[in-house]
């Protein structure tokens, strides 16, 4: 365990990003190094979106495990363990392949760190490059890849054409990378589709659409009911429909009694997960999922839910507050939270003192404070629900 820890601290070491659109340059000197493993990978299914993308990665690789296909998974971020990130038919990556692959990756980065003009890869690209080696000296049959940020410019965009793409959703988030308003957004995310291929959507504003048709031969859109939700929560039945629709354009010959059966087996934590009877958490990190959340929980009950929200500074969930401000249903309380590296978290009891919402120091607190039967959901940033949920393992 202390070389796995080792191997983490590494990862975590390196930088944390960057706003410049130089990780194409980085990810291409890097892969190079390591003999181009992307090159070497089966076809792939290509997963962006602001909201839902990681649901549908993973519901899409439990679909194609069941069809016989031997998939491998890459997510992020995180709930329980770093080496959920990366998986093959929902087994995660050992911890002995942990550190071997990422004792070749390191070396790949030193050379490129002692180049004439040397290169600061950062954490997501050496994560990533991480992924492309150990599926390559794999025998598999399919990968599904999610998106980090956007897609033109991520460094999961140097898998090769033989993919398909996917785009889950376009609403406001990361403006500072991916640009201000919808279109620029939705330019940044059709950066996954190589030009002229068709391209796998979920429910989109017209304003993405646009953008996207485009770049796009045409839009595929799942058929939302046809099955029941692989994960739990009502906004899943979008997501699933888009899963479906992107396993079928994988292949499609898949039938529908896969379909169910790898529907069934999908496990994703922290997205509408009942840890306890009056428990759940769910990673709504921005406005539209947090919408999205609500929906969802109006479906469940129309009994009095508290909401305890942890959230990032960058992620604005205080601009769906004035929503909830006044509804019977909802009683609404902001924790502070720590970021993780370095990132600002929301001043919760600033926020909470000027949208007249409750306030507690940290989200223990505020379970207290919530009456025992009534329905309690830990949502804002899957960081956040990441730390809560190390306390019901």
């Amino acid at each position: 365990m202390e070389m796995v820890e080792a191997a983490l601290n590494y990862i975590h070491s390196r930088p944390k990003g960057d706003k410049a659109g130089t990780t194409q340059q980085r990810m291409a000197a890097l892969l190079a190094a390591l003999g181009n493993p992307e090159q070497q990978l089966p076809k792939a299914i290509h997963v962006t979106g602001t909201n839902g993308k990681g649901s549908v990665a993973t519901m899409a690789s439990a679909i194609l495990t069941a069809a016989g296909y031997r998939t491998g998974l890459f997510v992020s971020p995180y709930i329980v363990d770093f080496r959920e990130r990366i998986q093959v038919d929902q087994e995660w990556i050992s911890p002995a392949d942990l550190v071997a692959v990422t004792k070749r990756v390191k070396d790949a980065v030193e050379q490129l760190s002692h180049q004439a003009k040397p290169m600061q890869v950062t954490e997501f690209e050496l994560v990533t490059a991480i992924m492309f080696t150990y599926f390559a000296e794999l025998d598999l049959d399919a990968v599904v890849v999610e998106v980090g940020i956007g897609g033109q410019n991520d460094a999961t965009n140097a898998l090769t054409a033989n993919k398909v793409p996917v785009i889950t959703s376009v609403a406001l988030d990361h403006q500072e990378i991916l640009g201000p308003d919808i279109a620029s957004i939705a330019q940044q995310k059709a950066g996954i589709i190589p030009a002229g291929q068709p391209v796998v959507v979920g429910q989109l504003p017209d304003a993405a659409k646009v953008v996207i048709a485009k770049r796009a031969s045409r839009l595929i859109r799942g058929r939302v009911g046809e099955f029941e939700p692989g994960l739990p929560g009502q906004y899943q039945a979008e997501n699933t429909a888009t899963a479906v629709a992107a396993v079928r354009q994988f292949d499609p010959e898949i039938s529908s009694n896969e379909i169910k059966r790898g529907l069934a087996a999908s496990r994703m934590p922290g997205r509408f997960e009942r840890v306890a009877p009056n428990l759940i958490l769910d990673g709504a990190h921005n406005p539209a999922g947090l919408a999205a959340l609500l929906a969802g929980l109006r479906a469940l009950t129309s009994k009095p839910v508290t909401l305890i929200i942890g959230s990032l500074a960058d992620k604005h969930l205080e601009q769906i507050l004035p929503e909830l401000v006044g509804q019977s249903q909802f009683e609404v309380i902001l924790v502070a939270f720590t970021g993780p590296n370095g990132r600002a978290a929301l001043d919760a009891e600033a926020v909470a003192a000027d949208y007249q919402v409750g306030f507690a120091k940290d989200w223990e607190t505020a379970l207290a404070q919530a009456p025992a039967d009534r329905l309690k959901v830990l949502t804002g940033s899957l960081y956040f629900v990441s730390e809560v949920r190390k306390s019901y393992e």
